[in-house]
């Protein structure tokens, strides 16, 4: 793993490999949800794009914590958000956005929150978001409901609670067409709390010991030189005359060998 400020980004990288293994350890062999464990790809603050509803020339850009992609859906089935104090109150409107500005592509939105503003508590909590659809046919409406909320897989001693653990469905990992590639999308994919604590407290060890961790020394006086930044090289107006007359006689040439050349690209167009 790599060096970060925070436990925040080595438990975004721990998590999805968890959930990783915990897919292709359930479904290893030659059937349909094997081949379909073996398509997703987990990332990590990879920047995401969806459009704008009202603005086709628009896209808004989210860049989670960690998601998991199937090899032939555009945006991940799963995302993973893991959140401190300061963050947990955007974690439903970010779930919500997630959900519905992509259409449903995104199956589920887990975040993992965190508890550092308690004074000595390491009570860590998640919550499960879905989409799910309401009204009668003529007037279906996409919403996002809360499936999971705060549900504690540490307390406050940081031990692992009685809590289920996390459990998803291998159908999540892709959008609802893809997701038929397997005959039942029921198969269920569970990580314990054991696991997710296990997971956080390495993340948490590794940022302790961060300050005696070993890093480049420059000798005493080097001194550090970055290049300065040159402006755009400016096309003069006997720059312009001087490609103008190459353009021409490179024009002729091509119309003497073919009378029906046409110059479609002209330079001078672009010019003026």
């Amino acid at each position: 793993m790599t060096c970060s400020d925070t436990p925040k980004t080595r438990y975004g990288v721990c998590t999805p490999d968890m959930v990783g293994m915990a897919a292709n350890d359930r479904h290893v062999g030659s059937g349909d949800a094997a081949a379909f464990a073996r398509k997703e790809q987990p990332a990590r603050s990879t920047a995401i794009y969806f459009p704008v509803d009202g603005a086709p020339n628009t896209k808004s850009k989210h860049e989670p914590d960690a998601s998991f992609w199937h090899t032939g859906a555009r945006y991940p089935g799963v995302i993973i958000e893991v959140a401190y104090p300061q963050k947990t109150k955007k974690l439903g409107r970010l779930a919500e956005g997630y959900l519905l500005d992509s259409n449903a592509s995104v199956q589920v939105v887990l975040g993992l929150d965190i508890e550092y503003g308690r004074k000595g508590s390491r009570k860590a909590t998640m919550s499960i978001w879905r989409t799910q659809m309401v009204g009668p046919p003529d007037g279906k409406e996409l919403t996002v409901v809360q499936e999971v909320e705060n549900a504690p897989f540490r307390d406050d001693q940081g031990n692992p609670t009685s809590h289920p653990g996390l459990r998803l469905r291998l159908g999540d990992f892709a959008y609802e067409e893809l997701a038929q590639e397997i005959a039942d999308d029921a198969h269920e994919l569970n990580v314990s709390t054991e696991q997710l604590c296990e997971c956080l407290d390495s993340a948490e060890t590794m940022m302790a010991q961060l300050d005696s961790l070993g890093e480049h020394k420059l000798a005493a006086g080097v001194k550090k030189r970055k290049r300065s930044e040159t402006p755009p090289e400016e096309i003069g107006s006997a720059d312009v005359a001087r490609y103008i007359k190459l353009e021409d006689r490179t024009t002729k040439r091509l119309a003497d060998k073919d009378p029906d050349y046409q110059d479609r690209s002209s330079i001078k167009s672009l010019l003026e």
